[in-house]
């Protein structure tokens, strides 16, 4: 091999005058590294000079033993290996055999002499190879050349790394369903306790909703459970038959059931922050919470007060702007009970506030807000309940 080391001097000084011609991205925004084996110290040196003006860092190995000896060790770092066919010992298609099969993302070249080509060339497909170049090298062609097998590694690497993501999350997704599985089996179980009771498949069918809206949105269900209980005290205050209240409760767990289906885009967002045409969106929730209610006739009467829950004592709410007693009673119970708690939540010294605010605010109901006050300083529940609930009927008219 020494009668081609003058070849190798006098091309890598022209290198210099190439290096404009193809500076490739890939390479200079690269930290890998390129691998050179050759027993000859000048060609490892003249690699070195054609690449490392295009900030490429080039690792040397005299022998292919030398080579495998560094990849045992540090083949993370280096994506692409370009050897010498001609070597004493192991030939440079042995080395780019063995390194296929132990680490097959890196990509390999081979250089050869015209002596040796015929060789080398029964090697390409044993070894894989990325490039096969005679001896002496076009510069410019060399670095193209290199910087493509680097690509190619990349790529590689890219993809097993994809294929690695994809079965973690084959395997979350897996584990999501067993838990999923495991959810549903103990929301089967509350279920079959709760059938113990009077109207079982009615409860029934609001459970599954409900945990529906748990699945979608936890936090709001927690809250709708929340309000729930806030809404029956204050059902209780406003003198609603008892048989009633547990009605207005189930209500209130279901009130935001429609928000189950509107899309991440807009649930991410507090409503004051969107856009008028996500507003709108926004706004059909409660009439999809009715649909969805209206499914189970003898669900129809909830349906009808979950869809009025949006709207206002001053008849600026929506979806159907209805004013004063004209809104149901327990919709107008879900709503204070909803708005009161979200205030609270944000900071409760604000409450007592927020409740004053709201007597002239034309939002609420006042006899529900005078209410609402009495419950929230334990004023002790009347003895007998008022002939009438205050503000109308419980029953749709």
């Amino acid at each position: 091999m020494r009668r081609y080391s003058w070849q190798y001097e006098r091309m890598s000084d022209d290198s210099a005058s190439a290096i404009d011609t193809f500076a490739p991205e890939a390479i200079s925004a690269r930290a890998i590294s390129i691998l050179a084996v050759d027993d000859e110290p000048s060609v490892l040196e003249a690699l070195k000079r054609l690449l490392r003006p295009v900030g490429l860092e080039v690792r040397t190995a005299r022998s292919g033993a030398e080579a495998l000896l560094m990849l045992e060790h540090d083949a993370e770092s280096i994506g692409a290996i370009v050897s010498d066919y001609a070597m004493p010992g192991m030939t440079g298609a042995e080395l780019l055999r063995i390194s296929y099969q132990r680490w097959p993302d890196l990509t390999r070249v081979l250089l050869t002499g015209n002596a040796d080509l015929e060789a080398a060339s029964r090697a390409v497909n044993e070894g894989q190879l990325s490039r096969l170049y005679t001896k002496p090298w076009e510069p410019a062609e060399l670095r193209q050349a290199i910087a493509q097998a680097l690509d190619e590694h990349r790529m590689l690497s890219e993809n097993r790394t994809l294929r690695a993501l994809a079965e973690e999350q084959k395997a979350s997704l897996e584990q999501w369903n067993h838990r999923l599985e495991m959810q549903v089996a103990e929301r089967t179980a509350e279920l079959e306790q709760a059938n113990l009771s009077l109207q079982k498949s009615l409860l029934g069918t609001v459970q599954l909703l409900l945990g529906m809206l748990e699945q979608r949105l936890p936090d709001r269900a927690a809250r709708c459970r929340e309000v729930a209980r806030l809404a029956a005290r204050l059902a209780e205050r406003a003198g609603i038959p008892k048989t009633e209240i547990r009605w207005v409760q189930v209500a209130a767990l279901v009130h935001d059931l429609g928000l189950a289906s509107l899309p991440d885009a807009l649930l991410r967002r507090q409503p004051g922050e969107l856009l008028l045409a996500q507003r709108v969106q926004y706004e059909r929730h409660p009439v999809i919470g009715q649909k969805m209610l209206s499914r189970v006739e003898e669900l129809t009467r909830l349906g009808i007060w979950v869809r009025h829950h949006h709207e206002r004592w001053d008849g600026m709410g929506y979806p159907d702007r209805v004013v004063g007693p004209a809104i149901p009673l327990p919709s107008r119970i879900i709503a204070l009970a909803d708005a009161y708690l979200e205030a609270a939540a944000l900071e409760s010294g604000t409450a007592p506030m927020w409740r004053r605010a709201q007597l002239t605010a034309g939002a609420f109901d006042p006899g529900l807000i005078g209410l609402l006050q009495d419950e929230l300083h334990g004023t002790p529940m009347p003895i007998a309940p008022a002939e009438e609930p205050i503000n109308g009927s419980v029953a749709e008219e």
